[in-house]
């Protein structure tokens, strides 16, 4: 058979070509459903991912409570959930944290606090390691999906809502809540100014101008929030705020006559000693006096008629306070008890005396304690009058009240906190930049009005800055996710 014949006879031969056609689409095949198997694997593990870091960043965010061992907390929050990637190698769960106080510092490589830092961190962000597939399909025909790695941001924020509608005017809030201690006592001022140790009010964006801050000031609970785009008022009469802040002690009349009706409905606290005298509950507020009768002692550098010099000189010495008069008490702590408290036992004197504060002196004149202070207390009845100051001996004729007898209202007079005050301490030149709800919530004093304002002026005594721990329910815990990438 000549060589053409040979050839056109394979060219019309069929037999193997089932074998050649599989054996060359078969790895295409398979290359093909592993393409299809795999890139559904692949975005499965890359949501199991993304949703493992979100969860993580929240459960981080979730501990971040401004204590010194936040950081480590929210560290081993993310590490205990369970809902880690499948279809993932070894090492697809493994997470790395940084934590900061602003969001802008995540932008700068590296940036991030220490753990001894975590009473700072606001912001935690979550990045997954690199995870591959198990198994791929893919590796069959010499390919290898991608690695997949997620990030997430969380933040962690308290906003304090029910607190006075003022601020502590101060250049450095967190010096200053580094630098106060409980006991010290300070000097405000309604003044007009910005400077370190003036009050100013601060306007609901919708309500700027009008009455509701003098009324939310004079408020027992004011539904205020430290709001986005409040207003500061520093502008406001000594008379009006003067008003606002001593209906706490049963005072509905000052220089400028009768208090003003929409404050007269608010109540006093259930303890209103101040060491003022007054006849009836229509005489205005007398000027503060060395005689009896005598108010909680102030620190010496205020002890006197006028009160002048810096708000922040007193040091927290009011259980060395010399003596007002010289009637035989060893410092003005022993006169105030003498006065006070002449009908007690030895024992209830000591324990007055004991009080590392004068906010917790005036907390066991309720009969309360730290972990109780938030207890209502009828002054009225007989359980109240073995604690309660006597505001001096049964036959002084300068004796005053301690017990509320002048409000009308019909509002109880029974909240120890009613002569607190809630502060946010803020660079009030930083105004109206730094009127956000997350900037005035971060630094917010507690303090205790000691004696009445007068003239614009008001002695506090400084008892400690709100945290998530010791809030009196003040703060509200938000946790919100800021970006996934």
């Amino acid at each position: 058979m000549s060589a053409l014949k040979i050839g056109r006879r394979l060219a019309r031969e069929e037999d193997g070509f089932v074998l050649v056609f599989y054996a060359i689409a078969i790895p295409a095949l398979l290359a093909l459903a592993g393409l299809v198997l795999d890139a559904g694997r692949l975005l499965g593990l890359d949501s199991q991912s993304a949703a493992f870091a979100d969860a993580a960043a929240l459960a981080a965010a979730a501990r971040l409570d401004r204590s010194d061992g936040a950081i480590a907390a929210a560290r081993g929050a993310a590490r205990s959930l369970g809902n880690r990637p499948r279809f993932a190698e070894a090492g697809g769960d493994r997470l790395t944290f940084r934590f900061t106080a602003e969001l802008r510092d995540l932008a700068r490589p590296g940036a991030g606090l220490p753990d001894s830092a975590g009473a700072a961190a606001t912001y935690v962000e979550v990045t997954t390691a690199e995870a591959s597939l198990t198994g791929s399909l893919l590796a069959l025909v010499g390919a290898r999906p991608r690695p997949v790695r997620r990030r997430a941001i969380a933040e962690s924020q308290y906003y304090a809502c029910d607190v006075t509608p003022a601020l502590l005017c101060h250049p450095d809030p967190r010096a200053f809540a580094a630098g106060a201690r409980p006991g010290r006592q300070f000097l405000l001022r309604m003044d007009g100014n910005r400077a370190a140790g003036s009050i100013a009010l601060l306007d609901r964006p919708e309500l700027a101008g009008g009455r509701q801050s003098l009324r939310d000031l004079a408020d027992d609970s004011p539904a205020f929030c430290y709001a986005d785009g409040v207003r500061l008022r520093t502008t406001l009469a000594s008379t009006d705020f003067d008003d606002a802040v001593n209906v706490r002690f049963d005072r509905y009349r000052g220089r400028a006559g009768p208090v003003a009706p929409d404050l007269a409905v608010f109540p006093p606290a259930p303890n209103v000693i101040q060491g003022r005298s007054y006849q009836s509950c229509v005489s205005p507020l007398n000027g503060y006096s060395t005689a009896p009768p005598f108010t909680l002692p102030r620190d010496p550098a205020f002890q006197g008629p006028v009160l002048t010099g810096p708000w922040d000189k007193g040091f927290g010495d009011w259980h060395t306070a010399p003596a007002l008069t010289g009637l035989g008490a060893r410092n003005a702590l022993d006169e105030y008890i003498f006065w006070n408290h002449g009908d007690k036992s030895p024992e209830f004197q000591s324990r007055l005396r004991e009080s590392s504060t004068r906010w917790g002196l005036y907390r066991r004149e309720l009969g309360l304690d730290a972990n109780h202070e938030d207890t209502p207390v009828d002054t009225r009845g007989y359980a109240a009058t073995a604690t309660m100051p006597t505001g001096g001996p049964p036959t002084s004729p300068v004796r005053e009240r301690a017990a509320p007898f002048c409000y009308a209202g019909s509002r109880p007079a029974t909240q120890a906190r009613r002569r607190i005050l809630y502060l946010s301490v803020t660079d009030c030149d930083a105004f109206p930049e730094s009127a956000r709800a997350a900037t005035l919530s971060r630094w917010v004093a507690k303090v205790f009005v000691t004696e009445p304002a007068d003239l614009g002026a008001v002695l506090v005594e400084y008892v400690g800055m709100l945290t998530p721990s010791h809030d009196d329910g003040k703060l509200r815990h938000v946790v919100q996710l800021i970006r996934t990438d």
